[in-house]
């Protein structure tokens, strides 16, 4: 895989995260909803879903950073060996 195409797959993952924002932003008014309904177990199911949505957003913004700054060309080829040996220390 090249570099261009890592980029592109990053700037793609920012796009997802920023719809999965929305999602986040559905739930919390069905929970707010939900909850002025008298509706527990639905608000207790939105809760949930925004974690999960809130926990893959974080995870898409932290892939897509690694992928559109990390996999750069090769400016400063030590800093990103030196960042692969702490990231391999670190898994």
């Amino acid at each position: 895989m090249d570099e261009t195409s890592l980029k592109a797959l990053g700037e793609q993952y920012a796009r997802e995260a920023d719809n999965l924002e929305m999602m986040i932003t559905a739930c919390k008014e069905r929970r707010l909803f939900a909850i002025s309904g008298g509706n527990s177990a639905e608000a207790q199911r939105q809760e949930r879903l925004m974690e999960l949505h809130g926990q893959q957003r974080a995870d898409l913004l932290q892939l897509s950073v690694w992928l559109r700054h990390y996999y750069k060309p090769s400016e400063n080829e030590g800093r990103r060996e030196s960042y692969a040996r702490h990231h391999s220390c670190v898994a």
